[in-house]
């Protein structure tokens, strides 16, 4: 039976123990990113070996970069807004010869020599590029797959080295040994990137075409704005946050629950997710009638991922401030178990974020412009980490809705929504008035009483400071909800109640935002609109800036449907601001501003 998969720091000591074993020099980031992504003691060292086989190889040093593409063969995107990781190539010269001797041939390959190496080129060289013979045109992927494959070798084969090595050479000293024939023969993620060599000037090509073409769905303006990073796992600052893609068209025919999956795990999920945490997994079930929010099979995945790696996931969300099927805890869970978020669809409950009536909330300090404190469901702050789950949209007041609104807005309580939507005091409507005395005890500031003359609650605006807990304690709506304000400022408040939940997480946060049936109203509506562009795809990432930023960018750059309200919106027009009349970035802006991650992105997109 295997034993208990190590800690992510106990992962980084087994691969440090490993690469000072065998001589090598590996960035302090490349530990983290390859402790991130495999979990077990043998396939932390099988991922060091492939990686230093392919820096011996290439006579490069190991980097960021090159873990990315040897191991999960993520090549980095061209893009005009994203700051992009290059891998550094060093040209053999006489002048660089005495620099190269710093990528010694790892132990686990001493004694091929150069023979092995001259046969692998050879092989590389011989393969065959379909798309160089017209007559392999009409071939399918495994054809294509079988041509251009690279056959592993052992040096039995080599005929200079069939004596001097009759049986593979031991790669490991200590007991359970790797054997060559296993990195070569059985290691999938080797071979792999050995195949990927013929396809290199392809792919090389297609990125230059992409550079060239300025009306891609990747280009957009360049951001210069530089905020604090608010994940330690983050890249430089100078390269920005990474954000992992997956349009919808895929090459590898993957289903796009496969690569959600794929995504969260590349953008670290096992950095955020212990064994026996509880995460919060943040949805919108969506109001009863909408049909845009995000699938419950895709929340089901994010769900399936969370338990492998030990974690004890929930679903929730807060109540709403308006009057719907969302206002309080039990016709709320209601409505998500009619729109398929039940136990046996996502295998996991629904807990309401801020309890029965919204009022079980915690105050958490951010020290912000407009809020010192906020009010964040307990559910939410209790967790031990969250994975946010987020569709993106227009919004009527706030004009963009995407991963900073939907921790903002969506997990603050019901007193929360309503100082984030109203900077005025509310107002109590007689008529609807039972004097039930429910706003009375639930004042914190006892601004309100019951005024028998007027035969209706009475608010002493001189105490009240508009926290909205009469609005959320009223059960006839009797006080009524003021919905105007500036929306440069509610969306400033969003990023300070956003920030509430990211602080209470410690970064144990990562965010998964669907670029799907955008339509231009948020999906607390009874409705959908028809969706602004086509479908993009989905992005993951551990900031929640950079998400909603790349977000932006890949919707402005795209052409709006036929028939929809962004009809006649070509590629590069706000459709959000030409809309709604807000600008929405204020919300990302303010992000960056406020430290909740940065603006800049590297784009890595997974086919």
């Amino acid at each position: 039976m295997a034993g208990p998969t190590p800690s992510p720091e106990e992962r980084e000591i087994i691969l440090r123990d490993k690469a000072a074993r065998e001589g090598l020099t590996v960035p302090d980031e490349v530990i983290g990113y390859i402790a991130q992504h495999r979990y077990t003691d043998q396939a932390l060292k099988s991922a060091l070996i492939n990686l230093s086989a392919y820096a011996y190889r290439k006579q490069q040093p190991i980097t960021l970069s090159m873990a990315e593409y040897v191991l999960e063969g993520v090549r980095p995107s061209t893009t005009a807004t994203a700051v992009v990781a290059e891998e550094d190539t060093i040209e053999e010269t006489p002048e660089t010869s005495e620099t190269l001797s710093q990528y010694p041939m790892p132990s686990f390959l001493t004694g091929y020599g150069s023979t092995l190496s001259e046969e692998l080129d050879a092989r590389e060289a011989a393969a065959v590029a379909p798309t160089e013979v017209p007559e392999y045109e009409h071939l399918n992927d495994e054809d294509i797959a079988a041509l251009t494959a690279v056959e592993p070798i052992h040096p039995a084969e080599v005929p200079e080295l069939a004596e001097e090595f009759p049986e593979p050479p031991i790669a490991e000293p200590e007991p359970g040994p790797t054997e060559a024939s296993t990195l070569f023969a059985e290691n999938a993620e080797l071979s792999a990137a050995y195949q990927e060599v013929v396809k290199l000037n392809e792919e090389d090509m297609l990125e230059e075409e992409l550079e060239e073409d300025e009306h891609h769905p990747l280009h957009s303006p360049e951001h210069t704005l530089v905020g604090t990073q608010s994940q330690p796992e983050a890249r430089p600052s100078e390269l920005g946050a990474d954000v992992y893609f997956a349009p919808m068209a895929t090459e590898q025919k993957r289903s796009l629950v496969e690569r959600a999956g794929a995504a969260l795990e590349r953008a670290g999920l096992a950095g955020v997710v212990s064994p026996g945490d509880f995460v919060a997994i943040k949805i919108h079930c969506g109001e009863a009638g909408n049909t845009a929010f995000v699938s419950p099979i895709y929340v089901r995945k994010v769900v399936q991922l969370v338990k492998e790696l030990g974690g004890r996931p929930f679903l929730t969300d807060a109540n709403t401030l308006y009057s719907g099927q969302r206002a309080n805890a039990v016709d709320h869970t209601e409505c998500a178990l009619h729109n398929g978020f039940s136990y046996a669809t996502v295998e996991a409950p629904f807990i309401v974020a801020d309890g029965l009536h919204g009022r079980d909330f915690i105050d958490v300090r951010v020290d912000g412009k407009h809020c010192p404190t906020v009010r964040i469901g307990s559910a939410a702050v209790e967790a031990d980490a969250m994975v946010v789950i987020s569709h993106v949209k227009g919004h009527g007041v706030a004009g963009f809705g995407g991963a900073v609104k939907n921790v903002g807005m969506g997990l603050g309580s019901r007193s929360a929504k309503q100082r984030m939507h109203s900077d005025v005091q509310p107002m109590v409507e007689a008529a609807k008035c039972t004097r039930c005395n429910r706003c009375v005890q639930w004042c914190p500031v006892q601004a309100i009483t019951i005024d028998d003359s007027m035969g209706a609650a009475r608010i002493d605006y001189s105490t009240c400071y508009g926290c909205g807990e009469c609005v959320a304690a009223c059960n006839t709506d009797a006080i009524a909800i003021s919905l105007e304000t500036d929306p440069n400022v509610m969306q400033e408040k969003m990023v300070e109640h956003a920030a509430g939940v990211a602080r209470a997480k410690r970064n144990k946060m990562i965010y998964l935002s669907f670029l799907t049936n955008i339509t231009p109203e948020c999906d607390c509506w009874r409705y959908s609109d028809a969706p602004l562009v086509p479908d993009i795809g989905l992005m993951a990432s551990r900031d929640m800036v950079a998400i909603d930023q790349a977000a932006y960018d890949l919707i402005v750059q795209a052409v709006g449907n036929v028939g929809s309200r962004a009809e006649d919106m070509g590629a590069g027009v706000d459709k959000f601001t030409k809309i709604h009349g807000t600008d929405g970035t204020r919300v990302i802006s303010y992000g960056e501003e406020f430290g909740l991650g940065t603006r800049r992105y590297t784009l890595h997109e997974i086919g």
